[in-house]
């Protein structure tokens, strides 16, 4: 077997491509037990310069996609050139691979880029106890296609030269009916992923009937009639001449950079077993279940927090009252006239230091209740919890300067001479007693908070906590899932917070809930949803 996979990789390898670089057979220079050492050659088949030629491994995404755990790879495995001119790829890791002769082998995806493309070869390391042995893949994938991309540059970039782009373009269509809307040359879907048939799996009638069926496909698909089957009836030709020029074809050529994932050589031998696929899922799910737990041992610490915060409230509003007490009771119950009436200065004074301590009083309430409302934020930011207890002494302290100023102050008109001091009347009709004062500032006390969770969450979003806003609605929707005006206030907040996952996840329940694309409202939130994620195809036109 393993002879005659080699064999198909060197055939293979000998047939002309237009392809301009590819990557050679992985050759070890190491045993086992040491760190691994190999060369990957790089094969020239058009006379290019290897000036710009750039060889690492793939990404993350194109390991998984190739069924490769990224995090499995050897954390020094690395690809390097020797130079500008070097023609092959050394391959070395810093510690020796983990090998053994029953378990598993290293795989990893070679990439190399140029400026006409790129090329990825998956490679497979094992070992039998006494040697190392390199094996690459032979079969390749294009793709995913892009929405500039055509059939005519896609066989332009994969045929043979023996081959014309329109009997390339035949193959790939019988090969790969899955991957257009109909079967026609011009129906390519767009993310396809297109298997590159080569040797005995090129299937194409000869020159003048592949010419014909694509002039006869292309006027089908002007006339925007739905194109039939053609009979493959001509018998196959792979050894078709060259011709002088390739024929014209109606679609325009466009500047493709073609991206191949290779599979393995053999997909059967790869397939895993229910057994594996259990053990696969149950490797998955176990970090999932120890983050689970993690999650729920830290919302029982945040229930045990905000308990501790609504208790630390409460005392603060009773220290509020208590103190508010003590200063009714620092009133004297009766004065002398002259001292009982106030100036218009200190009628003012008074008021203003009223609006002050008010003020002080609701906002140390707003951010209570912000804090109890979403405790995770605030215990993310510990120095709140020192701010809500600054906040109370502050508070506290203001009280108390007041109580000092109106006992001074009454000490101070009780000393007055008697034809200083102005008479009641004086001081009913001065301005102070007429009206209260344009800039006065109304404090609206904490039981008038709107009782409409819409109406509270644009109040706090005016006053720019995102956070509170969010977790009011997210009560709200709590008690009223199907209300789409709360969903439609939660997705704005989600969006001025940029939570991408967030936003995606209730536009998935609102769209449902509408079941309208037409509708404005959907509209609305679906451009929002191309600004915050523009690949993300819910939000698509």
């Amino acid at each position: 077997m393993r002879r005659a996979v080699v064999l198909t990789v060197l055939w293979l390898m000998a047939l002309p491509s237009a392809w301009a670089l590819q990557l050679g057979d992985l050759a070890l220079e190491s045993q086992p037990g040491a760190p691994l050492s190999g060369r990957i050659p790089i094969i020239d088949a058009g006379g290019m310069s290897l000036d710009r030629v750039q060889a690492d491994l793939a990404g993350d995404r194109a390991h998984a996609e190739a069924g490769i755990n990224p995090s499995a790879l050897p954390p020094g495995l690395m690809l390097t050139r020797g130079g500008a001119a070097t023609d092959d790829i050394q391959v070395t890791t810093a510690n020796p691979p983990e090998l053994a002769a029953d378990g598993p082998a290293l795989e990893f995806l070679v990439r190399l880029r140029w400026s006409e493309g790129r090329v990825l070869r998956r490679y497979r390391v094992e070992s039998d106890g006494v040697a190392l042995q390199g094996t690459a893949s032979s079969t390749a994938r294009y793709g995913p296609t892009e929405g500039d991309d055509t059939l005519y540059s896609i066989a332009e970039q994969l045929r043979p030269q023996a081959v014309t782009n329109n009997q390339m373009m035949l193959s790939l269509l019988a090969e790969n009916p899955a991957s257009f809307n109909a079967d026609n040359v011009n129906a390519l879907q767009r993310d396809a992923f297109l298997t590159v048939p080569r040797g005995d799996a090129l299937r194409f009638p000869d020159e003048a009937t592949a010419t014909e069926r694509v002039l006869a496909q292309q006027r089908t698909w002007r006339t925007g009639e739905r194109p039939q089957a053609v009979e493959e009836s001509a018998p196959e030709a792979p050894e078709a001449p060259e011709p002088s020029e390739p024929p014209q074809s109606p679609e325009p050529v466009s500047d493709i950079r073609p991206m191949l994932a290779l599979l393995p050589a053999d997909p059967a031998a790869t397939q895993p077993t229910p057994a594996e696929r259990d053990a696969r899922v149950n490797e998955a799910l176990a970090p999932l279940e120890a983050q689970l737990d993690r999650l729920e041992t830290s919302n029982e610490s945040l229930s045990a927090q905000n308990r501790s915060l609504q208790e630390t409230l409460a005392q603060l509003q009773s220290d509020v009252q208590r103190l508010e007490g003590l200063l009714a009771q620092s009133v004297p119950a009766s004065r002398p006239t002259a001292s009982a009436a106030p100036t218009a200065a200190t009628a003012v004074e008074e008021r203003a230091d009223a609006v002050t301590a008010a003020m002080v009083r609701a906002w140390l309430m707003d951010e209570a209740r912000a804090a109890i409302a979403n405790p995770r934020a605030t215990l993310r930011a510990p120095w709140a919890q020192w701010t809500l207890g600054g906040v109370a002494l502050l508070l506290m302290l203001v009280l108390f300067r007041i109580r000092r100023r109106r006992a001074r102050q009454g000490a101070a008109a009780a000393a007055m001479p008697p034809h200083w001091q102005p008479s009641r009347s004086d001081v009913a009709a001065g301005p102070v007693a007429a009206e209260p004062s344009l800039g006065e500032t109304r404090v609206r006390p904490l039981d008038e908070a709107p009782g409409d969770p819409l109406e509270r969450a644009s109040e706090l979003i005016a006053y720019g906590q995102l956070h509170g806003a969010q977790s009011v609605l997210d009560e709200a929707l709590g008690e009223e899932p199907d209300s789409v005006d709360l969903r439609l206030k939660l997705l704005d907040v989600l969006a001025m917070r940029e939570d991408q996952a967030g936003f995606e996840s209730e536009a998935h329940v609102l769209q449902a809930q509408i079941n309208d694309p037409e509708d404005v409202r959907w509209q609305r939130i679906a451009a929002k949803g191309r600004m915050l994620s523009p690949d993300y195809p819910l939000f698509q036109a």
